[in-house]
């Protein structure tokens, strides 16, 4: 097997490893074999690369997070406070390096399946959970340096060779500290659950963190005042929380010469917060973390009942909206496959949140603590904010490219196996069910929300977007590759993705265009919607219109 350069590296340190009652040489041929493996294994950021381009697609990966680093790097330019440009530089690591332990290392931390090979052999179980966690540092670690590389570079020449060395450092205290947090996280919620229920509560805690690390940036602007084009730092309690400010706290004192003792505290914090964590996830929360992980084999009966209302209610739901027996079926089919299908859900739900509140930010930025919360409202129901729905327009239709990815895709042989002649009645049944078990309850409440300001003058408005949703979502189906329902893997190569997606922009940039300028005429604004209604009517005939 191939000599990795990174264990190279660690046989520098293995001494640390022995005074902690390693068996080193075991477990560097343990990770031997994981990161041996792990080329065979395609991260989330190069999901859409082809079969050819898959051998090196890890260091692909490192490229792409290089050029997001190109953006941090940006933020070292300017001449403010180091303390507070590291804090936003931090922010964005933190924030990656988190989405990717969840996105790509959560099934390496919550694996099992080597267990029962590595504990029949005289292996020591502490032994084995090194490996678990040197394996996942190391391509942590080999992510945030390829996101901090260019900042690192600009700010070593423009502060000195002190500031790289204290950079390089804390990168690997924050990769220690991020598989830390999420270990722990993880080891309450298996000590707490188990069997089935665990596994979907894993699943959504996923989603939970990845939606909450999607947003959790927006506090690092909130730490700081701008006042007169002057930054500055106001320590409050919760500072104390946020992890950016412990990790940024030691250029605040080391090249910004600020000796206050807040900076000494959160230096000491970013310090000692993460070793304290990694050597207690050895030392403590491994050994019951990969017993607890046990329960994950422990499935209960429980779900039956549960599984039989949920049909009960699909079937009631596919009988108001489905007329033909086929297009039913898959409709029935379709919302108990996303209900159940937990990579599904990790890799769409987050885009689902995103689409249902990124909208809503458009209303909160309007709100001024100089002003009463009744004239913040004024001012916004007098313009057009509501506009900003065609964003959730254009994400929830890009959604539907879920409904043909599926982690039991290899059962898509059946549809061929089925007295089926018409498959249009497949794709029919399967969109009508996306639809509602996903994209109407979203639109109806971002709807819901944007009526509280606007009132009932922009229903109008709400109703054409709608329209547009339908559209968009029906010419999306037209114009792309017709693959079957949960009939690829989620690493399928979706050639045509981009295509389609330029594409919805395109036509949703059209569409609202038209709508703000025919908004005050109301001749042209019902000959708009008349257009709409007949364009959706010759789409949806004229798209399912199929044959094998």
């Amino acid at each position: 097997m191939k000599n990795f350069m990174s264990l190279r590296f660690i046989d520098r340190f293995s001494f640390i490893y022995s005074m902690m009652g390693i068996d080193y040489e075991v477990m560097r041929k343990i990770l031997q074999v994981r990161l041996t493996m792990d080329g065979r294994r395609v991260p989330t950021i190069m999901t859409n690369d082809s079969k050819e381009e898959k051998e090196n697609s890890f260091k692909k990966s490192l490229l792409m997070y290089g050029l997001i680093g190109l953006g941090a790097m940006a933020v070292i330019i300017p001449d403010f406070p180091l303390f507070f440009k590291m804090n936003i530089i931090y922010a964005i690591i933190l924030f990656m390096v988190m989405t990717t332990m969840i996105s790509d290392f959560s099934s390496v931390l919550l694996d099992i399946r080597e267990k029962n090979i590595l504990l029949s052999k005289p292996i020591d179980a502490g032994t084995m959970n090194a490996a678990k966690a040197t394996h996942i540092l190391i391509y942590l670690l080999s992510i945030t340096i390829a996101i901090a590389g260019p900042a690192l570079i600009a700010g070593s020449f423009k502060y000195g060779i002190l500031f790289g060395m204290v950079f390089f450092l804390q990168l690997i205290l924050v990769s220690g500290f991020v598989i830390w947090v999420t270990s722990l996280l993880y080891f309450v919620i298996l000590f707490i659950f188990d069997g089935e229920k665990l596994k979907d509560i894993i699943n959504y805690f996923q989603i939970m963190l990845s939606i909450i690390m999607a947003f959790a940036y927006q506090f690092v602007g909130r730490i700081f005042a701008v006042l007169d084009l002057n930054i500055v730092f106001t320590p409050k309690w919760w500072s104390y929380l946020i992890p950016s400010v412990w990790f940024s706290a030691p250029y605040g004192i080391l090249i910004d010469k600020s000796y206050d003792a807040h900076y000494i505290h959160f230096t000491i914090m970013g310090i000692l917060v993460p070793i304290l964590g990694i050597i207690a996830y050895f030392k403590v929360v491994a050994p019951y973390f990969e017993k607890s992980l046990l329960k994950l084999n422990n499935n209960s009966g429980k779900q039956n009942k549960v599984a039989e209302a949920k049909g009960r209610r699909h079937k009631k739901i596919a009988n108001i909206f489905c007329f033909k027996p086929t297009e039913n079926i898959f409709f029935r089919f379709t919302q108990n496959m996303v209900s159940n299908e937990r990579n599904l859900k990790l890799r769409l739900y987050p885009s689902l949140v995103i689409a249902a509140i990124v909208p809503l930010s458009f209303i909160v930025v309007n709100f001024d603590k100089s002003r009463s919360f009744a004239e913040s409202l004024a001012e916004i129901s007098a313009g057009r904010g509501y506009f900003s729905i065609y964003i959730t327009v254009g994400l929830l239709a890009m959604s539907i490219s879920s409904i043909a990815t599926s982690e039991k895709y290899k059962g898509a042989w059946i549809y061929k196996t089925l007295p089926i002649k018409n498959p249009g009645s497949i794709y029919k049944g399967a969109l009508k069910g996306f639809f509602i078990k996903f994209i109407l309850p979203i639109y109806l409440f971002v709807s819901i929300i944007f009526l509280i300001p606007y009132g009932l003058n922009i229903l109008l408005d709400i109703g054409i977007m709608f329209l547009t949703l339908i559209l968009v979502i029906i010419v999306l189906f037209h114009w792309g590759e017709k693959r079957l329902p949960f009939s690829e893997n989620f690493q399928h190569n979706k050639g045509d993705s981009i295509g389609l997606a330029i594409t919805s922009m395109i036509f949703i940039a059209i569409t609202a265009a038209l709508h703000w300028n025919l908004r005050e005429v109301p001749i042209a604004l019902a000959i708009y919607i008349a257009l709409l209604l007949i364009s959706l009517l010759i789409m949806w005939i004229k798209s399912f219109k199929i044959t094998w």
